[in-house]
């Protein structure tokens, strides 16, 4: 056949080159007397002597040496044999890959063989040394003979390239499990960690607000100085995730996205270097809070997609996910909660091009399963307003945060910061109370 071009890359020396040239002397003789215009194409070096020998004692056999780029040869091959980062490559140019390394012969890359590949690296690490000369002749054969063997070899093999060796997805991978390992060194060293819930930030109380969910900006500044007076860090999620955490750290939410936390709460987060994570719907039609005035409560404007950007871009800012149109999740069939929760998360980070890592569930109404959807949906935090646990971390999918009210006191505003409030309120009996 004219198409029969068997392609080997891998170093020269060592234990690789001694598996090399036992394949060349017992298998490749097999093959070119079976497979008429076989031809074997060595790619490494360092070309020895012994090598040019055994090019001249067999004519389909061609010693390239060190190659800066594989691709050619790749795409030119009709199958490739090696280990390692030769068999990924050929496996993510569709390749039919046969897998031999320094210990083990694998063999062709079908279904059945992928175990035993990612296993042994493709046949570089093996406990014992285990070549089987005669099934590697009739593997290669056969492939080389057959077109639909061929296929499904490559199919196997990218399909394995692209789940499992994808550089996307390992790195995302890597980075998850960074991030989980510092996550919990991070949250070992507390107990509590203030988590503040916060919603419109005004210039003036409004006379007519039915809710109060609103805090003057004067007190906000108020409570930042005293923050800051103690020693406390304003982080994100973001920061437990991506760096070790301060000796005194405190997380300030707020809810819905109001344009007054770009025209009060930004100005005050550049002033005292403090962060904020702030929670906005994902369908960005919404321009104010329409789940509110029905009930009575004032008309607020949302934040405008300018305003979003700046903030983000201010770095002083995380956004988080509020659903996608600030409805109660637990009165929704489970399709209807995916939407708002996947959907939100989607939506936004589309239009912010930046993770979104936690979910503030809407009026604070959540159950088991909303909680498995929220994490399926690949958040790392959910927060909510009530929770079952003091510790932080002890369940990531409801963590509980602590409402802050237009009249609270510094002194209530001490006790809310002080590290041990949940404690406290359960020991008061109180501690069911949002």
């Amino acid at each position: 056949m004219a198409d029969a071009l068997v392609l080997i890359v891998g170093r020269l020396s060592g234990p690789k080159n001694q598996v090399l040239l036992e394949l060349l002397r017992s298998v490749a003789p097999v093959v070119a007397q079976k497979v008429p215009g076989a031809r074997f194409q060595v790619l490494g070096g360092p070309v020895t002597e012994e090598h040019r020998k055994l090019e001249k004692q067999f004519t389909w056999v061609q010693f390239e040496g060190h190659q800066k780029n594989l691709r050619p040869f790749y795409l030119r091959a009709t199958v490739v044999v090696g280990a390692g980062r030769v068999a990924l490559e050929a496996m993510a140019l569709k390749k039919p890959v046969v897998a031999i390394g320094e210990r083990l012969y694998v063999g062709p890359l079908s279904p059945d063989k992928v175990g035993a590949a990612k296993a042994t690296n493709f046949g570089d690490c093996s406990e014992k040394e285990d070549f089987d000369w005669d099934r590697m002749a009739g593997d290669l054969v056969e492939l080389l003979k057959s077109p639909k063997k061929r296929a499904q070899a490559a199919k196997a093999g990218f399909n394995l390239a692209q789940s499992d060796y994808n550089l996307e997805k390992v790195a995302a991978q890597t980075e998850g499990l960074y991030q989980k390992v510092l996550l919990e060194k991070n949250l070992s060293r507390f107990h509590e960690i203030p988590v503040l819930m916060y919603h419109r930030v005004v210039e003036k109380a409004p006379a007519d607000s039915k809710y109060n969910v609103y805090v003057v900006r004067e007190k906000l500044e108020e409570q930042f100085q005293f923050l800051k007076s103690r020693g406390f860090e304003a982080v994100t999620f973001g920061d437990l995730l991506a760096r070790r955490a301060p000796a005194k750290p405190v997380l300030l939410t707020f809810d819905d996205g109001y344009e007054d936390n770009y025209l009060h709460l930004l100005p005050l987060l550049k002033k005292y270097r403090m962060r904020a994570v702030v929670y906005l719907l994902g369908d960005r039609k919404h321009r104010n809070n329409f789940w509110d005035i029905p009930q009575g409560e004032p008309a607020a404007a949302l934040l405008k997609e300018k305003q979003i950007r700046e903030m983000s871009e201010s770095g002083l800012v995380e956004f988080g996910a509020h659903s996608m149109n600030h409805v109660k999740l637990t009165e929704l069939k489970p399709a209807q909660i995916r939407r708002e929760v996947e959907g939100s998360k989607k939506a936004l980070e589309k239009f912010l091009g930046k993770p979104v890592l936690s979910f503030a569930y809407p009026y604070g109404l959540l159950n088991n399963e909303i909680k498995e959807i929220t994490a399926q949906a690949g958040y790392p935090f959910g927060v909510a307003v009530k929770g079952p646990f003091t510790r932080f971390g002890k369940d990531l999918m409801e963590i509980r945060r602590v409402h802050m009210f237009p009249g609270t006191s510094l002194f209530d505003f001490w006790k809310k910061t002080s590290g041990f409030y949940h404690r406290y309120r359960k020991w008061t009996g109180k501690f069911d109370a949002a």
